[in-house]
């Protein structure tokens, strides 16, 4: 059995999901926030979760993120895209790319650009996380941090409409 925990930040009005293999208590932290570090200390250690990734959909210009101290505390590795710059990650994502955790659990990066030039959603299972690709009732802004509003269109409509029916959007 599989879980994902999604975890609301009203200060910043955004998500981050714990992906849970139960069969190994391994597990993968995307897009943290630096308020609720805390917090996910706390559920982790509560859950005796073994993090192997801490990963980012994009460069957050709305809020902190909690990435580093994260690693720092569960021995996690970081993973970013690799447009993105964020040069102290130890995974630098492209698309395609794939990491396994659990016994059998495998996340594949999706390159999103728009929101930002390096934005990228990951799929796990039959979930994908958007980051701020695509929002509730909308989409994420494109004019700022290298976004761009055709590239946009394009990941959402070649990319993500893509993807089978059945598959779960979490956004």
């Amino acid at each position: 059995m599989n879980d994902v925990i999604q975890q609301f930040d009203p200060v910043s009005f955004t998500y981050t999901y714990i992906l849970i293999d139960h069969e190994t208590n391994d597990a993968v932290i995307i897009d943290p926030v630096d308020t609720k570090l805390n917090q996910l200390i706390n559920f982790i250690t509560e859950k005796d979760l073994k993090i192997r990734y801490v990963m980012e959909t994009h460069a957050h210009a709305d809020h902190i993120t909690s990435a580093g101290n994260l690693c720092k505390v569960t021995g996690a590795t970081a993973a970013t895209p690799t447009h993105c710059n964020i040069s102290n990650a130890e995974i630098q994502l492209n698309d395609g790319d794939e990491l396994n955790f659990g016994k059998q659990q495998k996340i594949i990066a999706l390159h999103t650009p728009g929101h930002t030039a390096g934005s990228m959603s990951f799929i796990w299972n039959d979930n994908v996380f958007t980051g701020d690709t695509l929002l509730i009732n909308g989409c994420g802004r494109t004019d700022f941090q290298s976004g761009s509003n055709q590239q946009l269109y394009k990941s959402i409509t070649e990319k993500l409409f893509t993807l089978p029916d059945h598959t779960k959007v979490w956004l």
